[in-house]
């Protein structure tokens, strides 16, 4: 008997025994994870009368030194009495749909290692009865209407070490998490557990021993999102890459750079470098290989759009001179080319020469989007009327013309889009906004002929936008590659030290709920330029285009 009552014992005592103490990294995820709940859901701290960022400072070295969940529950525990009693929420609507929630991830609440039931619950309940009215930390951009978050009273600390103390490295990291945790709309789309990315930056932003480290780390997690809409650089992130340019512009193809343009033909010269020239290799290696360690500083949303973006990377560094390898004929030629200050170029045409709608042969219309105003939709359109078919270029950032051409497109309006804004009562729910609609409003007479839009993954954001709106028209097809995937507004996130990365703050859908982010405008005819194509100076999507006009195929 006595020896049945000893295993009895034993069994119901095992899991004390056998807790494994949180490791130092599981405190600080755990730390991190409070701190922000408790920023955007605690009444008490919404109203903005606690230093909160001084909370979390303090609250490190407590953490730390937490021998066991017990007694980091012991400090959460105080933390949260020290805010005072949540009253019940009876406006609380605690049951949105699931089509809404996609970003609500609170599983961490149950992660046994590092809280007991009883903070489980505490949570829970804090949860179910949050914070209704306003939050000092986040805000509407525009008070007025539904539309993205907005952080403008978020401590900058202009005056903050180029190297911080570790708190400070800390605060960035908590406090973009959990920004990105509650208030990006695409988080359910990012690739990988938002809560896995914690996890792996915490070590990067603990052990970051330099500047230059610290600053690779914000850069490094602001990219971790997989979005377009991210612009992050300072002064150590730009001096990693190095300030020394080649005068020449690229586009990568088949893993090869072809030479597109120059920012100083005469310095390209006198380096070898002609118009079509194709480069295999930098410093010896593949420029696949060459590229992929740089490839999570890159900012973008998908693989193509980031090879977009290589310019000021692939070839930059710190030396006046790089290796390259260059092949002409299926004959590769090692070489070594000058490298100079971006300032020796010169000042950069960045003027658009032709006009923003012309005629193409075979009586075809074409407009530059990118290059066409408001004010003169009207007259490009009848110039452009009587015609067997129109080309849309949107393959550049486009000025706000779609709905005055979509008014010519379409006889009548339209839903072509809905948006989603985050809901601000609870932090992590994304609602619908009103559907985006388009096309005459007084039913007159729609365009007749064949409508092509070329798209590639210069075709971003305001660009993809209008592409969904024309894709609503008759007679409409898309020729190009993916596009960028990145859709919904700009919103800025102040990280410590008077930096910025930023955002996609509202969720862009088709009417049938298809995402664009990530994965972009999926073409009806996949068209992308060639080595061969690009050296002869061709356009080979255009070309494509007319071909489809001309032929319907």
């Amino acid at each position: 008997m006595k020896r049945l009552l000893l295993l009895l014992f034993f069994l119901n005592t095992f899991p004390a025994f056998s807790q494994t103490p949180p490791t130092e990294n599981q405190k600080l995820e755990s730390l991190a994870k409070i701190w922000g709940f408790l920023k955007y859901y605690h009444p008490t701290v919404a109203k903005g009368k606690m230093d909160w960022d001084a909370e979390l400072m303090a609250k490190i070295p407590e953490v730390k030194k937490a021998k066991d969940r017990q007694e980091l529950t012991a400090i959460y525990t105080a933390w949260m009495d020290k805010l005072g009693k949540v009253k019940p929420c009876r406006s609380c609507d605690n049951n949105p749909p699931d089509s809404l929630t996609r970003n609500v991830t609170f599983e961490w609440f149950q992660d046994s290692t590092v809280f007991t039931p009883e903070l489980t619950q505490r949570l829970m309940y804090l949860r179910a009865n949050r914070n209704q009215g306003k939050n000092f930390y986040v805000q509407r951009r525009y008070p007025l209407f539904k539309t993205q978050a907005y952080f403008p009273n978020e401590k900058t600390y202009e005056t903050l070490a180029d190297y911080p103390a570790e708190e400070y490295r800390l605060l960035s990291l908590f406090r973009y998490w959990n920004i990105i945790n509650y208030f990006f709309p695409y988080k359910y789309a990012i690739g990988q557990p938002w809560d896995q990315v914690l996890a792996d930056m915490l070590p990067t932003f603990r052990k970051a021993s330099t500047a230059t480290e610290y600053h690779l780390a914000m850069l490094e997690l602001s990219n971790s999102i997989n979005d377009g809409h991210n612009f992050f650089q300072t002064k150590f992130t730009a001096a990693h890459f190095g300030f020394y340019h080649v005068p020449f512009k690229f586009k990568l193809i088949d893993n090869k750079a072809v030479v597109t343009g120059f920012y100083n033909q005469e310095l390209a010269t006198a380096n070898g470098i002609k118009l079509g020239d194709v480069i295999t290799k930098l410093e010896g290696k593949p420029l696949e290989e060459a590229l992929q360690p740089k490839l999570k500083y890159i900012s973008g949303s998908n693989h193509a759009y980031k090879l977009s973006r290589t310019q000021f990377f692939l070839f930059n560094g710190s030396t006046n001179t790089l290796n390259i390898t260059v092949e002409t004929d299926g004959i590769e030629q090692t070489k070594e080319i000058k490298r100079y200050y971006f300032s020796r170029f010169g000042p950069q045409d960045t003027t658009l020469s032709q006009q923003p709608w012309r005629l193409l042969p075979g009586k075809v219309g074409y407009l530059d989007l990118s290059n066409l105003v408001a004010k003169e939709v009207n007259t490009a359109m009848k110039n452009i009327w009587d015609t067997k078919g129109i080309i849309l270029d949107l393959r550049e950032y486009p000025k706000p013309v779609s709905h005055a051409v979509a008014a010519y497109l379409k006889a009548e309006r339209s839903h072509y889009a809905y948006l989603t804004y985050p809901d601000l009562s609870y932090p992590g729910v994304f609602r619908p906004n009103s559907p985006w609609k388009s096309g005459s409003k007084n039913k007159r007479d729609n365009y007749k002929g064949k409508v092509v839009l070329l798209i590639n993954e210069g075709t971003m954001s305001a660009g993809e936008f209008a592409t969904m709106n024309f894709q609503t028209a008759p007679n409409v097809v898309t020729i190009g590659s993916q596009t960028a995937g990145a859709d919904g507004n700009i919103v800025y996130i102040p990280f410590p030290g008077g930096f910025k990365a930023s955002m996609s703050g509202l969720g862009v859908y088709y009417p049938s709920g298809r995402e664009t982010q990530r994965i972009g405008i999926v073409p009806d005819i996949e068209v992308k330029p060639t080595i061969a194509g690009t050296r002869r100076g061709e356009d080979e999507v255009l070309n494509r285009a007319l071909q489809y006009i001309e032929t319907g195929k």
